[in-house]
């Protein structure tokens, strides 16, 4: 009993920060369930311009922004900034190599 006991707490010290890693992997070009409509458009938006402005190849002429709409509509705007911030850093901290820029 003291054994499997002993495994079992093993198992969580090593598989839980494993999970806790894990976790971390999340496509950033796809927004979170259960998003109203507004925000899924600004997120979609928002990702293709920030790998643009990352200059993520492919995405040279991807960035789009509804203007006026992301003035009047605050779930636009919050799908926008939210894939904006995430496509672009996940660009910065993993570029996509493509072509002749692969090793």
């Amino acid at each position: 009993m003291i054994r499997a006991l002993a495994w079992f707490v093993a198992a969580l010290c090593v598989g839980l920060p494993v999970l806790a890693v894990g976790a971390d992997l999340v496509n950033p070009a796809l927004p979170p369930a259960g998003s109203s409509r507004d925000f899924r458009d600004g997120y979609a938006d928002g990702c293709l311009t920030g790998f643009q402005d990352a200059r993520r190849e492919g995405y040279e002429q991807a960035g789009r922004k509804d203007a006026a709409r992301y003035l009047r509509d605050a779930e636009y705007k919050a799908g926008f900034d939210r894939a904006y911030r995430a496509c672009y850093e996940e660009e910065m901290r993993n570029p996509k190599m493509t072509g002749d820029t692969a090793m």
